[in-house]
């Protein structure tokens, strides 16, 4: 009996030199060691420490010559520098390169513990901040400020526990309560909750047709929901913008397309600013908006999209010209205002309008255009001109269907070859070049 309890304390003080030996530190309610392969066991509240992680489980097996160690049940992998957690059924550990992998539904949570990763597999680098995971990601994360929830699916998502941004990769999408957003590359910041989104970015932006003016095409689907979709070379959305940081404000950089489903509308640009909330947009670089239902297209220097209850315009500034191919209608100014239920424009700093295939042109200090039969109203110092008739007067419309141009106001003039007429009136019939004067007076040469 004496000699088999020296040689427990052999044993034992073999093992205790051997621990104090190793970088880590392993306790568990049972141990055992095979001196022979230099393996310990460890079961019962197995646990390892060293100074980048402690992980605990309920079995462990720690390989000494190799310094890996093996996790099973209830595996629980905590970092040092920062409070982000791993649990999964399985996990291995290198105490050299501090490296380890995770299996059996792992799941990560972050050090704030308001953003949770699960995939099938996962990597974690102890000495940075890192940690990668695998097949069938699930990102989801609850903005408790704002009460916003996000989640994310990808094949492939890069974790930095430190900054708390998640990269993700292989087809990833995320879901922002209603929004949807697609790319191939998407990067979220968990702290910021602002997304970014790289290479044939996508968003599905929810709305609905609860709006006074809704266009005609969807005059007959109200209350159902629809999508706004907004694509470009690289999105980034920021769900604590405006003032208030409790903004949705959505920003586009190169090939901006973006379709509105209510106003069936087709943005182009290169740059775009959008307050997703407040629906209230800016976009640059060459934008045009085409309207295909009203046969509608337009562009400017840059553009403006706002839209409030019952009413939507959109504002083109500088060098602007919009072209309504079904009544041959073209316009230029400086400022267009557009409503793209209505069609109707109103148009200044210098409008010139050309109808007919621009065989006619009138310019005035401020022009309206409606979506009836007075197609153009003209207001102020008008202007008309085509290849034998040349016209003044204070007011002037257009007649799309009716074919004539009415002047009126003070001294309306119209000259036509020899002939000068001034009246109270004056009607040109465009396909018949007849006029007609009212309150008549002038010069009809014999």
């Amino acid at each position: 009996m004496p000699n088999k309890n020296i040689i427990y304390i052999i044993i034992l003080l073999v093992a205790i030199t051997l621990l104090s030996q190793e970088t880590s530190r392993r306790s568990a309610k049972k141990f055992t060691y095979d001196n022979k392969t230099q393996v310990f066991q460890y079961i019962g509240d197995a646990r390892l420490e060293d100074t980048s992680a402690v992980i605990t489980s309920h079995t462990m097996t720690f390989y000494r010559e190799t310094e890996l160690a093996t996790f099973s049940g209830n595996v629980k992998l905590a970092s040092r520098t920062n409070d982000s957690t791993i649990t999964a059924g399985y996990a291995s550990y290198n105490g050299k390169t501090r490296y380890a992998y995770i299996r059996n539904r792992p799941i990560l949570r972050s050090p704030t513990n308001n953003l949770i990763i699960r995939s099938r597999f996962m990597e974690r680098d102890f000495n940075t901040p890192i940690a990668k995971a695998r097949e069938n990601v699930h990102l989801t994360h609850i903005d408790k400020e704002n009460n916003r929830k996000t989640d994310g699916y990808a094949r492939e998502l890069v974790y930095n526990s430190d900054t708390e941004i998640s990269v993700m990769q292989g087809n990833p999408v995320l879901y922002q309560e209603k929004d949807k957003l697609e790319g191939e590359i998407l990067e979220y910041d968990a702290r910021k909750s602002v997304a970014n989104v790289m290479g044939r970015g996508k968003i599905y932006i929810l709305q609905t047709n609860n709006y006074v003016n809704s266009s005609s095409t969807n005059r007959n689907r109200e209350n159902i929901s629809n999508y706004n979709i907004i694509t470009a070379d690289r999105l980034f959305l920021d769900n604590r913008g405006g003032s208030n940081q409790n903004t949705r404000m959505l920003y586009g950089y190169g090939n901006i397309n973006a379709f509105f489903y209510e106003e069936n509308m087709i943005l182009k640009g290169g740059y775009i600013e959008y307050n997703i909330d407040e629906e209230h947009l800016y976009l640059y670089q060459s934008p045009t908006v085409r309207i295909p239902d009203k046969g509608i297209i337009a562009f400017g220097e840059w553009l403006e999209y706002k839209k409030e209850e019952g009413f939507k315009d959109i504002i083109f500034h500088n060098d602007v010209i919009m072209i309504d191919y079904d009544t041959k209608l073209s316009l230029e100014g400086e400022v267009l205002h557009l409503d793209p239920d209505t069609k109707v424009a109103t148009v200044s700093g210098s409008p010139k309008a050309y109808v007919e295939n621009r065989t006619i042109k009138i310019t005035s200090d401020t022009m309206q255009i409606f979506n009836d039969d007075e197609k153009i109203r003209a207001n102020g110092n008008v202007i008309i001109t085509s290849k034998d008739m040349n016209a003044t007067s204070t007011w002037a419309t257009y007649l799309e269907k009716s074919r004539y141009m009415r002047l009126w106001g003070q001294n309306p003039t119209l000259k036509q070859g020899d002939s000068i007429i001034r009246g109270r009136e004056i009607r040109y019939y465009i396909d018949t070049e007849v006029v007609k004067a009212f309150g008549i007076s002038g010069e009809i040469p014999q």
